[in-house]
């Protein structure tokens, strides 16, 4: 058992069998490496026949696609229609040829209509209402053809809301609004920015309509204006108040760490700023007079009357004339006094609009580095005095200011942030997957194409010689005991020989002299090897060499 076993670990790896085992792996690779190349052919075919072709008309030029594909379909002109936006696509040198087609078919561009519309000819008894109504349409185009100049939008429709002018007076009067539907390209997005444009174009174009009162949305039904207050500014929970507030904060620590990097170092202090912001809009309107005021003017009247008035019932009663004894007392009358001051006084109308993003109060905390007894209180009290000062704490305001020494940990000391180590960020993880991948390339170039492509070029020709021997025994009629004796008389040739050649005639001769695996070269194989094998045979059996070339020369009969 323990001899048969030997005898199969020697069968299987004999020259033969490992050539036989990389011939079929071998041809695995090949197969692969011949399937890549289709592939990759025709991906690059298919790319390079899809950037042939070009879009008949842009994204913002609507038309109607079944006249279009008909036009195209009388001219004979290759198309396609794109699956992702569904436009249609024709070669690139037909792009001219086929927008003239349609021009002369008669198909245009489903563009808005601007107040071209008022120049369209009208009957004599077009109501007031229809001519309303078309201006309306008309304002709506321009609109519409304004806003679709931004890039990322690719169609605009805006509806306006606009009251009929009255006579009457109302308690409350109607205010027009608008509404805008955009349809964004794929992938994009409109900033806040933008979206104040739009809003403040659609407010401006229309008469006392507020920037309130026009809403826009996106064709996924998304609110864009919400952001927006009745202002027009950005309102307390946008990203805008955010980051406003973010960045007020970061110039403050900026100035605190200014002042304190050259007096403690730049790893031992830490300052935290919470800043509340007035972002309300306010206006204020005070008038005052000033307290002392001087005399401009002044009138004084005085009327003096002496005599009893006349008294009675108007009439021929009262125009009597007195009765005798009856005497007139001389004290008798009535005064009248009137006097009238005017002041010149100092009037002052002041009216103040506040501005949104005020700071209300500050909140500064300071952590020093160190010991209790590292700074002493002279020092930390100078310190905390200059970094108020830099940083413009106002107690009357509100304030809140404090400075603290605690020793920090190494954690605190060496990471003011949690982040992670340097080899677990994205951006080296990043760097590492291209690295694997390009290792992964050189590894497969050279174990895998790099012999496969030696194979193909015929650069290994020792395989051609390991197989069995049974023809060779057949032929030469020798035994093993002669093959062992040829072997051994071929030694002082091989040693003659130079190095370069001594390895393939002695991997030669031990393929002639191998008890078990012994064979003709094939005709496939190289003259080189060929040659060698009949000088070998030549010197120990030169009677037998005109068989051999016999041998090589005929063909091979398939029913043997």
């Amino acid at each position: 058992m323990t001899e048969l076993m030997k005898q199969r670990l020697s069968d299987m790896a004999s020259p033969s069998a490992m050539g036989r085992l990389l011939t079929g792996t071998r041809l695995i690779v090949l197969l692969g490496l011949i399937a890549a190349l289709v592939t990759t052919a025709v991906v690059i075919g298919l790319w390079q026949g899809s950037s042939q072709y070009r879009p008949l008309y842009g994204e913002q030029e609507k038309f109607d696609r079944s006249q279009v594909i008909s036009v195209l379909e009388q001219q004979g002109m290759d198309y396609y229609i794109e699956p992702q936006e569904g436009n249609v696509m024709v070669d690139r040198d037909s792009v001219g040829k086929a927008r003239l087609a349609l021009a002369a078919a008669g198909i245009e561009a489903q563009l808005p209509a601007g107040l071209d519309i008022l120049s369209q000819d009208s009957s004599l008894g077009t109501s007031q209402f229809i001519e309303n109504a078309r201006y309306r349409h008309g304002l709506e185009g321009e609109l519409a053809l304004s806003i679709m100049a931004l890039d990322a939008i690719t169609n605009v429709r805006v509806h306006l809301a606009i009251p009929k002018k009255t006579l009457f007076v109302r308690r409350e009067k109607e205010q027009p609004s608008a509404s805008v539907v955009l349809s964004l390209s794929s992938g994009r997005e409109l900033t806040t920015e933008q979206v104040t444009a739009i809003v403040n174009l659609v407010a401006g174009s229309v008469p006392e309509l507020n920037a309130e009162r026009v809403n826009v949305i996106d064709q996924q039904g998304r609110l864009l204006s919400s952001v927006i207050n009745s202002e027009g500014k950005h309102s307390r929970n946008s990203s805008s108040y955010l980051e406003y507030v973010q960045k007020l904060e970061q110039s403050y620590i900026k100035r605190a760490a200014r002042m304190l990097r050259p007096m403690v170092g730049i790893d031992n202090f830490q300052v935290e700023v919470a800043a509340d912001i007035n972002y309300d809009r306010t206006e204020a309107t005070e008038e005052s007079y000033a307290p002392d005021g001087s005399v401009r003017n002044e009138f004084n009247t005085v009327d003096r009357r002496i005599g009893k008035a006349a008294q009675g019932v108007p009439g021929a009663l009262s125009n009597r004339p007195p009765e005798d004894g009856e005497e007139e007392d001389p004290n008798a009358g009535n005064e009248r006094s009137e006097s009238s001051r005017d002041y010149a006084l100092d009037r002052v109308l002041k009216h103040t609009l506040y501005q949104q993003g005020q700071v209300k109060s500050l909140s500064v905390s300071i952590l020093l580095n160190g010991q209790p007894d590292t700074f002493p209180p002279e020092q930390l009290a100078n310190i905390k005095q200059l970094l108020a000062d830099a940083i413009g704490i106002n107690e009357v305001r509100g304030d809140q200011f404090s400075v603290l020494v605690y020793p920090f940990t190494k954690a605190e000391a060496n990471l003011l942030a949690d982040e992670p180590v340097w080899w677990m960020q994205l951006i080296w993880l990043d760097y590492l997957r291209y690295i694997l991948s390009a290792v992964v390339a050189l590894v497969i170039l050279l174990v895998l194409v790099r012999p496969a492509i030696r194979q193909l070029s015929g650069s290994n020709k020792s395989t051609a010689l390991t197989a069995p021997n049974d023809k060779l025994a057949a032929i030469t009629g020798e035994s093993g005991s002669e093959n062992t004796a040829l072997n051994n008389d071929t030694s002082p040739e091989i040693e003659a020989v130079p190095a370069t050649e001594k390895t393939e005639i002695t991997s030669l001769s031990s393929v002639v002299t191998s008890e078990n695996y012994l064979e003709l070269p094939s005709p496939e194989t190289g003259l080189e090897v060929q040659s060698s094998y009949l000088q070998m045979l030549s010197e120990k059996e030169p009677e037998r060499v005109a068989h051999v070339v016999k041998q090589w020369i005929t063909p091979k009969d398939d029913d043997n």
